[in-house]
């Protein structure tokens, strides 16, 4: 049986053999190519930093290490990902912190409501000391994972069937929210029913009104055309996407010195491209998502921040939010 019969026959096998696929070229060793997996379409801030991350390191070796980019969820959703990398089947990946929770639950900070007040906030807190890269870094590492960096990735909101004015218009509603058992506490604390959904599936749950809302980015929504679904997009910012883009601990384990460096210094040059884009796209997301016929509203946050205090608590009640809380409070100082 050929291999593209196989892949053919096979359907759902697809993401087990890319990992094999994966591992089995990772076992020449270093100075072949490795992989990048990732759930955005090319369009995507996400996937053009991690397309930027691929091309400097590719410059930064002298051609040594080359990496090819998987977009548009090829090997699978982030979770699905982020299990390939930790086992060392794949070797990078740019996860949203709220799946990558799901295996690391101290990334669940990034998900509490309105721990950002603006993009300012957020450039300060990640890159003006490394006391958030610094924690992060030994958190992963124990499990399976080298922290590379964080992509800014946008502030998010909610998108669905109707319009949202003010909290009133959400109580009763099925909200998709990624899997991350923080969203779940904010959302239920908004009045709203939380449904844990995979981002692969979130087209479909819309089409078929098994929910009512997603919440997410703005340019998320837009780079996956999710306005031919759906009208109606509220600018809520209840938290702002951070992504870490993290790599298998074993393939980082294989760089030398030197490979080492280009990695780091190709990332540094990708975080600069990152801050910068988007800026720049927040200034014109939403014109061009209005372009496309969607109505946004920007309902008063005040409401919404008040409703969801009480998950701070509940996050410091389990034992990844105990000894995160440093990290919280030192975000929440950042003037």
């Amino acid at each position: 049986m050929t291999r593209n019969s196989l892949v053919r026959r096979a359907g759902g096998c697809l993401v087990a053999l890319a990992s094999l696929v994966a591992i089995a070229t990772n076992a020449l060793g270093q100075g072949k190519e490795l992989t990048l997996g990732n759930i955005n379409p090319p369009k995507h801030g996400t996937s053009q930093a991690a397309q930027f991350f691929i091309d400097k390191l590719a410059e930064a070796s002298g051609g040594k290490i080359k990496v090819v980019h998987h977009h548009s969820g090829a090997l699978g959703g982030e979770r699905e990902v982020a299990q390939q990398i930790q086992l060392g089947a794949v070797d990078f990946g740019p996860i949203t912190t709220a799946p990558l929770s799901t295996l690391v639950p101290e990334m669940s900070v990034f998900q509490l409501p309105y721990i950002f007040r603006d993009y300012e906030h957020v450039f300060k807190a990640l890159d003006g000391s490394d006391t958030i890269v610094k924690y992060y870094d030994a958190v992963l590492d124990k499990k399976g994972f080298k922290l590379i960096g964080f992509i800014a990735a946008g502030y998010r909101g909610i998108y669905g069937h109707y319009p949202i004015n003010s909290l009133a218009d959400v109580k009763g509603k099925k909200v998709r929210v990624q899997e991350d058992k923080i969203l779940v506490a904010t959302f239920k604390a908004l009045g709203m029913i939380s449904t844990p959904i995979a981002f692969p599936e979130v087209a479909t749950a819309l089409q078929t009104k098994v929910i009512d809302f997603a919440e997410g980015g703005v340019n998320t929504f837009y780079h996956n055309k999710f306005y031919d679904i759906v009208k109606n997009v509220a600018d809520v910012r209840h938290t702002h996407q951070a992504v870490a883009l993290i790599m298998s601990k074993a393939s980082w384990a294989k760089q030398d010195e030197a490979g080492k460096k280009a990695i780091m210094d190709a990332w540094k040059q990708a975080r600069d491209f990152n801050r910068k884009f988007i800026l720049e796209e927040d200034k014109s997301i939403q014109e061009q998502v209005k372009a496309k016929g969607v109505a946004i509203t920007k309902p008063d946050a005040a409401p919404f921040r008040e409703a969801t205090r009480g998950v701070y608590e509940d996050f410091y009640g389990t034992p990844a939010g105990k000894d995160a809380r440093k990290i919280v409070d030192f975000i929440l100082s950042v003037k």
